[in-house]
């Protein structure tokens, strides 16, 4: 059964995972940037997995994924802030220092998207909050992200 600690746990573990990943990042900006991305991802990975049917629906799981990704969001225009963007494990674009006020209004939508998904308390509930959380990365990436 997928229980909440479980859900945790693997979530947990894919983050630090995650974090090893970015180590090989030498500019501790981009280390930041890709630990928050990282988070936001890792959450995204298994709620998008509940809605796929792929794991089993947990309502806890969900909403804790849902509230991670908020507060991740939240990180993203101070994590961004500086200007550094020589490492070549970044995968930001300079369109976005260039594009600051746009690309701060996607994180905060990315936000908003999944502030508004953080009481899904069913199947149905996290299919309809997946396309704005979706589509709010998506914005993001398709402009921001090499």
């Amino acid at each position: 059964m997928f229980t909440r600690k479980t859900a945790l746990a693997a979530a947990l573990v894919i983050g630090t995972a995650g974090t090893a990943v970015f180590a090989a990042a030498m500019d501790p900006d981009v280390q930041a940037r890709q630990e928050v991305m990282g988070m936001i991802g890792a959450n995204m990975k298994t709620i998008g997995e509940m809605a796929q049917g792929k794991i089993a629906f947990d309502a806890a799981a969900a909403q804790a994924a849902f509230a991670t990704i908020a507060e991740n969001a939240a990180k993203v225009p101070t994590v961004f802030e500086t200007e550094s963007n020589t490492d070549p494990e970044s995968e930001a674009r300079d369109d976005i220092w260039m594009n600051w006020e746009d690309f701060v209004t996607k994180a905060t939508a990315l936000q908003s998207a999944a502030e508004a998904g953080a009481g899904v308390d069913s199947p149905e509930a996290l299919g309809a909050a997946m396309g704005p959380l979706g589509g709010a990365c998506k914005d993001c990436h398709t402009l921001y992200k090499e």
